[in-house]
């Protein structure tokens, strides 16, 4: 039997899939942070191997086939040679390939590999591929890049906009309270020299986004500015994508990623309205499958293998969140 591993390696956490050659999933592994950017490359390289450890529990010692490392770190050629020579180095595969994190997630979220990703986790990025093979990505690094999105750039609104409720300088909005309750603070100077004096503090408010899905439920009116700003950065991403690739007259897959688009039910259909003004035929699609997975389609691809809509039920079917290993 030959196997195909795929790796998502991101700033939270890593996942490893792998696949065999009927296409099925036969192991899954998780571990810790795998962006070389924030740990460390031998640290990222430890949460790898554990992650590919665990997935390969129930196969034991095997060289796979080939593997596809879908690494967030990986942006520029330089980064790509480094990680390369990384990943060789650990002598798991007879031959391997480096994505970005947001290819293998677009991988994961069409059958066929084309369309465009829009990714809102912790930051975000954007991706586009047409049937041809010609592909473009945002750098997804952060505001001075041109990027806004995902819970780092939503929890600074929320945090300017409840600090400016509090000291009068801007709209009452709910989320004043719900941010004082969300950090068990007493008063806002207290949260202030916390958020201040301590980063673990300001780590923590990441958690803050799915607090404003509630206070829009509310009728929170600042609360809904926030989610219009991400609905139309999604749009305009996507749009963006398409325009560039001359996806805009096709029925262009726009696929959506991260925790961001899980706040509300009614998000992705918002958006598609939206879309709906600038690409008439453009299908906006929630991520089912993990990023992992597409990662292991690439390698499983680029082993001469071909995706079919059997394999590709499957693995939409398949229980992740009960899948041994994680």
């Amino acid at each position: 039997m030959r196997y195909f591993l795929g790796l998502d390696a991101g700033g939270t956490k890593t996942e490893a899939i792998i696949l065999n050659e009927k296409g099925e999933i036969v192991g899954f592994g998780r571990s810790g942070p795998g962006n070389y950017e924030g740990i460390g490359i031998e640290r990222a390289k430890k949460n790898w191997m554990l992650a590919i450890d665990r997935a390969k529990k129930e196969i034991g010692e095997i060289i796979f086939d080939f593997a596809c490392f879908g690494l967030a770190g990986a942006d520029f050629l330089e980064d790509f040679e480094m990680l390369e020579k990384e990943a060789r180095s650990l002598n798991i595969a007879k031959d391997l390939v480096i994505e970005n994190d947001a290819p293998i997630a677009l991988r994961a979220g069409n059958m066929e590999f084309w369309g465009v990703i829009i990714i809102m986790g912790t930051g975000n990025n954007g991706y586009g591929r047409s049937k041809d093979g010609r592909s473009y990505r945002y750098f997804g690094e952060g505001y001075i890049f041109g990027d806004w999105g995902g819970a780092s750039s939503v929890v600074q609104e929320m945090l300017f906009y409840a600090f400016r409720s509090y000291d009068g300088r801007g709209e009452k909005t709910l989320l004043e309270n719900e941010v004082l309750k969300y950090f068990s603070a007493k008063d806002y100077n207290e949260l202030a020299k916390r958020l201040y004096y301590n980063s673990e503090e300001y780590n923590k408010a990441l958690g803050l986004a799915p607090l404003l899905f509630e206070c829009v439920r509310k009728g929170d009116k600042v609360a809904r500015r926030i989610v219009e700003k991400i609905v139309d950065e999604t749009v305009i991403s996507a749009y963006n994508l398409m325009q560039k690739l001359d996806l805009l007259e096709d029925e262009t897959p726009v696929v959506l990623a991260g925790s961001i688009y899980k706040g509300a039910s009614w998000l992705p259909d918002y958006i598609q309205s939206k879309m709906k003004m600038f690409a008439e035929k453009s299908k906006v699609v929630p991520l089912r499958i993990p990023p992992a997975v597409g990662a292991a389609l690439i390698a499983y691809e680029k082993a001469g293998f071909m995706v079919d809509s059997k394999i590709w039920e499957k693995l939409l079917n398949f229980n992740y969140d009960t899948a041994k290993g994680t």
